[in-house]
């Protein structure tokens, strides 16, 4: 490679080799010069105004420079749930976000919502507003964009389509709609309307139950992916975690049913392989199975519904062993306290509510109802209108019977099947405004794009539970040109002659005068608004008391104990599962270089998708992992690399959902397939959700070779026990094993005996699901780049944690386990007497420690490694602006030739013993938190 040719530029980093041309001496020594040089770097605009600098002579009372401000605000947007959490401010910009520990998530994050922060600095993000002429984009103002999209509404026909909103932005969008004369269409791809019609049917009411997971001795999930993307991984995964813990005596039973291990599955203890769409009968068969042994009221109530799904019969059909079937039963039925979780979206077909009725009604006679599953009002979701409804908006987009459209928040051309013509449709509509932030395939498709704040920029509040209210506050000026969404739809009204109908003149002020509201409602021992406001705010929400609290455990209704359930017929080849993965969910992540470098849980693949296998099925058609194959159903064709896994059922396909995009940005645009080019818009045709699983589907083996990167070597640890899987009869002669960590450390002790450190760290593979969120706060807390697919297909990844999935045979199959794999921080480490300039060195505390200036780049540290946990950079990595905001400026920005590595984040040690030192103190064991625990 020549001097200053450009390895990578598609993945929001670009590499290059240095050219020798940079900062020279003179433009060093004048941002040295000046006071307060990195704020001032921080509140520059683009690179070529970095020259104007303005000393910090005189900075604001409330900010000391070279530290971080904590803002408390709220995610709505980051995934399956919304996420209470604090952004840590320097001068002015967003540097990391963390979970609020008041929360029940406490310091937890997913990697999907750490990666938010990549959202708010996207380089691709739409600057300013922006008008159609012809094929090409102009810049346009404010005021043209807001008076054209008023004349627009003004003339009737008009549909806003946004995300569900789940606190003051639902009363708004409604009290907008009603005054301008248009429909409001709150949707979410992946909804739980299904979920929804099937508490309906059961017990005639609209509402999502808490599922006690931390309570229960046993759980029975049929498909739902509680620990990756349904309803609450964060939380779920935390209650999880608390339910299996054997050496306090703590280890529930987890069953996993359905024809694909996920995410969820590959930390079940017993893997339930029924074909895809038969769920439905498991239930009912176990549900059966479990009232005759109950033999109660409530058996008695449902033994006529129940009758017909005997063990026998639906045993051939599910394609489950009887015996198997009988002894889940018969353990479901007698534990203390069962659960059965319902169907997520990888499981949700053509009769999606039949599957999550028959598992209602396996909770309700087995007990569960009330006790794991309770109608508390705790899980609070909004509600949003079924897929049914957005493709019926289609059609009539298709029939000119709307006139305007207004998207803010949602993209439906890239999030509705292909086969339906949604984006086709757009083309007939004669007004489509974005609001989109981003140039995605709906704003793509608008003839405005006015685009809004990102979350972190705006204002916003949500229902976190009946007791709880969120707030949301901007925790930084805008990037760029943008106005709050809420703001932009109130011109828009006051330009289509409607301003009369909102007092407030901007959504700070109409979501103070809701809360206004609800101070005025918790009566006279509240404390006055200004003060309750700033509390709330300086709290990311406020408590609302105690309301009354809903029936936990209603009764089962008669449309119930009578339903009829729908038959499915098995496809005569393949049946095709459609599910979300961590890191893109439905496709928001796509555009985040994190998310894209992210390891898949499952496959360990980056920057791709592609199409998953049995081996019996991929052995006669010759295919191994990375051969190019074709998948074909009634919607649709793709062909995209295979990956082989022991893990799905032979007559099963699966393909993630979430890539794809043809546009969206330079990240997302061209990678992989869109897995919803394969559905036909199948609808259940009872709660209206999308059957994102069951169709029908061919394999065909192309002959050549695809490109899939795979972050794995292999898939065991060919016997070196590095994965060791323990039966749980087995712990307790286990624990008469156990070491003492304490003499461990002490008899291991390489810290200087004057030093009071000695830092280290455990973790818990018996908790670690293989998420990723502790890999992303690494890339943010440490300012690691992302590489793009191909260095990371040549093992050139930078990331200083990689989260190996290891295969270990048991009697029944296999079991997976998660193994973090990180620097030991070794007290005798083998990378250092072989660095022949001291780079790399022992700390006097005990740490590894690495100077980066002083390293030359041999690499023999990286040869002696037994961990192979060293990155090397190839490349100088530049951040294109604004991705530079994001850097965090107590960690230093590494360039080619030198070696890096796990630090134990020790700016945050010294952090930590910098402000012990002030209070006169030692840091306290636990005190310090590593990004990877924080966030874990």
């Amino acid at each position: 490679m020549n001097d200053g040719d450009v390895k990578y530029s598609g993945n929001g980093t670009t590499t290059v080799e240095s050219t020798g041309e940079g900062t020279t001496r003179r433009q060093f020594l004048k941002v040295m010069g000046v006071a307060g040089a990195g704020a001032a770097a921080a509140a520059c605009g683009p690179p070529d105004n970095g020259d104007k600098l303005i000393p910090y002579l005189i900075p604001p009372d409330d900010i000391v420079p070279g530290t971080n401000v904590s803002y408390a605000t709220l995610l709505t947007g980051a995934g399956p749930e919304p996420l209470a959490i604090h952004a840590s401010v320097r001068d002015g910009r967003v540097i990391k976000l963390e979970g609020n520990p008041a929360r029940p998530t406490g310091g937890a994050l997913s990697a999907l919502a750490h990666s938010t922060l990549q959202d708010l600095y996207d380089p691709d993000r739409v600057p300013g507003p922006r008008q159609r002429t012809g094929d090409t984009w102009t810049e346009t103002t404010w005021e043209e964009g807001i008076n054209a999209a008023g004349a627009a509404v003004a003339s009737g026909a008009t549909v806003l389509l946004t995300p569900p909103a789940i606190g003051s932005a639902a009363r708004f969008y409604q009290e907008w709609a009603d005054a301008v004369g248009a429909t409001w269409m709150p949707w979410e791809p992946f909804g739980l309307e299904a979920l929804r019609t099937a508490h309906g049917i059961a017990f005639g009411i609209d509402a999502i139950p808490t599922y006690d997971i931390s309570g229960s001795d046993h759980i029975v999930c049929f498909g739902a992916d509680f620990l990756g993307t349904w309803l609450a991984p964060v939380e779920m995964g935390a209650r999880f975690a608390a339910g299996r813990i054997p050496d306090h005596g703590i280890q529930a039973r987890f069953s996993f049913v359905g024809p694909r291990l996920s995410q969820t599955g590959l930390k079940a203890d017993e893997w339930i392989p029924a074909r895809a769409g038969t769920e439905t009968l498991v239930a009912l068969a176990l549900a059966r199975e479990v009232a005759q042994r109950k033999a109660d009221g409530r058996a008695a109530r449902v033994e006529a519904l129940l009758a017909p799904f005997t063990i026998e019969s639906v045993a051939d059909a599910t394609g489950v062993e009887p015996d198997k079937l009988r002894s889940l039963a018969e353990h479901f039925a007698t534990a203390q306290s069962p659960l059965a979780l319902p169907p997520g979206i990888a499981a949700q077909g053509p009769v999606a509510t039949d599957a999550h009725l028959a598992v209602v009604l396996l909770n309700y006679v087995a007990g569960a109802i009330g006790n794991t599953v309770r109608f508390d009002g705790e899980m609070v979701r909004p509600r949003h209108v079924p897929f049914a409804a957005v493709a019926d908006l289609g059609r009539r987009m298709n029939d000119g019977e709307i006139r305007t459209l207004i998207v803010a928040g949602a993209n439906p051309a890239y999030a509705m099947p292909t086969s339906l013509g949604f984006a086709e449709a757009l083309g007939k509509v004669p007004n489509v405004i974005s609001l989109s932030p981003h140039a995605d395939e709906t704003a793509a498709a608008a003839g405005w794009i006015l685009p809004s704040h990102h979350e972190l920029e705006s204002w916003g509040d949500g229902l976190l539970s009946r007791s709880y209210m969120g707030l949301a506050q901007p925790v930084m000026q805008p990037v760029f040109d943008t106005r709050q969404r809420e703001d932009i739809l109130l011109q828009i009204a006051a330009a289509a002659g409607a301003e009369e109908a909102f007092e407030a003149t901007d959504y700070r002020s109409y979501l103070q005068d809701v809360w206004r509201e609800l101070h005025d409602r918790m009566g006279s021992d509240a404390p006055v608004f200004e003060d309750w406001w700033h509390q709330a705010l300086s709290q990311g929400g406020i408590g609302l008391g105690l309301p009354e609290q809903p029936d936990s455990a209603p009764a089962l209704t008669a449309a119930a104990a009578n339903y009829s359930f729908r038959a499915t017929s098995a496809p005569e080849e393949f049946s095709l599962v459609t599910f979300p993965t961590v890191q893109f969910y439905d496709g928001r992540g796509a555009n985040r270089p994190w998310m894209q470098e992210l390891p898949d849980v499952v496959t360990k693949a980056v920057w791709s998708a592609w199409v998953e296998i049995h081996p019996e099925t991929a052995g006669p058609l010759g295919v191994a992992t990375g051969d190019l194959v074709r998948v074909t159903t009634d919607g649709g064709s793709v062909t995209a690399p295979a990956y082989v896994y022991k893990g799905i059922r032979p007559d099963t396909l699966a393909v993630p959902l979430g890539q794809g995009h043809t546009a969206y940005g330079r990240t997302a645009a061209g990678r992989g397939f869109n897995a919803l080019d394969l559905l036909d818009g199948t609808p259940d045709q009872r709660s209206g959700a999308l059957a994102y699983a069951g169709a029908s589907a061919t394999l065909t083996a192309i002959g050549q070779r695809g490109k899939l990167a795979i972050m794995q070597g292999h898939d065991y640890d060919l016997d070196r026990e590095i994965a060791e899987v323990i039966n749980i009869a087995d712990v307790p002669n286990a624990m008469e094993h156990q070491v003492d960590l304490t003499t461990l450390v002490e008899a291991a002790f390489d810290a200087d005996p004057q030093s009071p450190y000695r830092w280290g760290m455990s973790i818990d593979l018996n908790a670690c699901t293989g998420c990723g969120a502790c890999v992303t706060a690494c890339y943010s807390e440490n300012n690691l780049p992302v590489v793009g697919e191909d260095l990371c297909d040549q093992g050139r990844e930078m990331s200083w944690m990689q989260i190996m999935r290891y295969y270990e045979e048991t009697e029944e199959g296999f079991q997976a386990v998660h193994f973090p794999t990180l620097c030991q921080q070794c007290g005798d480490a083998p990378c250092e007497p072989v660095c022949p300039v001291y780079a790399a060195y022992h700390t006097p505390e005990g740490l590894n420690g690495q100077i980066y200036n002083r390293c030359v780049g041999t690499r023999y540290c990286a040869n002696n490694c037994p961990y192979k946990v060293r990155r090397f950079n190839w490349f100088t990595y530049e951040f294109p602006y604004p991705l530079n905001l994001q850097l965090n400026p107590d960690v230093t920005v590494r360039s080619k030739g030198v070696m890096e590595k796990c630090t134990f984040c020790v700016q945050r040690i010294n952090k930590a013993k910098l402000d012990a030192k002030d209070e006169g103190r030692l840091v306290a064991d636990g005190e310090i938190q590593t990004a990877c625990m924080q966030s874990c």
